[in-house]
């Protein structure tokens, strides 16, 4: 874990960090402590990244003329940016489950036209609204992989680079989309659709995640096998709790003041965020004592 410094910048700019991660056939299934559920719940998540990503870009990008204040203009070309490398990095790392035998592009297609509907009936602002609830789960599950060394204990290098530098990216532009929503939906009206779109979410999450976790057990042969799930739901919600964390966060947002900015930040948080600041685009995988624990 590097070391926070006091008398650094608590807040960087936001910075896109155009690193590749090499995804071969080599690299473990079970790539998380040897755990399927656990290594299953985490591709689950990234199943759902390259296209909600390229949602977020556009739900942000729509309301791009709106925009008036300088700085809020560059967080937005960096968040976009930011988040077109993870959606390429992702979809990698969703191909390598293709060449494991888990054929997970039926699922990205279904997502894709699920999303292309999405946006299609629903209002700019609420797509904008969805993509700040989205943002605020992303956030704390930043919070958790960068907060507590445990969560990304046990896990294959360079999984838990990749999971480390997406957490850190998405904690540096935590309050971008959250600033453009304050922008052009302000008042009671922005809140109450902030808090409608956040409990669909919420519900969204809840359901979609932990299916595709199931299905993706199914898929590599191992849905029967209940001593990895045993582990994976303590992981999840015990120790270190990476799940009880982000569900019980979800409340802070639904506070009319909330803003994620006054969120507190975590020493080890800060650490990793001045950490990434100093190191730019180097890429984690080319330093294997950058991470050590």
């Amino acid at each position: 874990m590097p070391s926070a410094d006091p008398g650094a910048e608590a807040d960087p700019a936001i910075q896109p960090r155009n690193i590749h991660f090499g995804f071969d056939s080599e690299l473990p299934v079970n790539w998380h402590s040897g755990n399927p559920a656990i290594s299953h719940f985490y591709d689950a998540l990234s199943l759902t990244f390259p296209e909600g990503e390229r949602f977020f870009i556009d739900s942000v990008r729509h309301f791009a003329d709106r925009i008036t204040d300088p700085e809020l203009r560059r967080d937005v070309q960096a968040f976009c940016a930011q988040e077109a490398i993870h959606s390429r990095e992702h979809r990698s790392y969703n191909h390598l489950l293709t060449t494991h035998g888990i054929p997970v592009g039926g699922v990205e297609r279904f997502i894709a036209k699920a999303l292309r509907i999405s946006q299609h009936w629903i209002p700019a602002k609420s797509q904008l609204a969805a993509t700040c609830a989205y943002e605020h789960y992303t956030a704390l599950f930043a919070e958790a992989i960068l907060g507590d060394s445990r969560v990304m204990a046990g896990a294959h290098p360079l999984y838990r680079d990749l999971w480390r530098w997406h957490a850190m990216e998405e904690e540096e532009h935590k309050a971008v989309a959250f600033n453009v929503y304050q922008t052009v939906c302000p008042g009671v009206a922005g809140y109450l659709r902030r808090v409608l779109l956040m409990s669909l979410a919420t519900f969204d999450f809840l359901i979609t995640i932990p299916l595709l976790q199931a299905w993706l057990m199914a898929k590599g042969g191992e849905f029967w096998n209940m001593r990895s799930w045993a582990h994976a739901c303590y992981y999840l919600w015990i120790s270190p709790g990476i799940w009880r964390h982000v569900m019980l966060g979800v409340f802070a947002y639904l506070a009319p003041g909330f803003h994620p900015a006054t969120r507190p930040v975590k020493p080890e948080v800060l650490a990793w965020r001045l950490h990434y600041r100093a190191t730019a685009n180097r890429p984690p995988r080319m330093t294997p004592t950058l991470f050590g624990e």
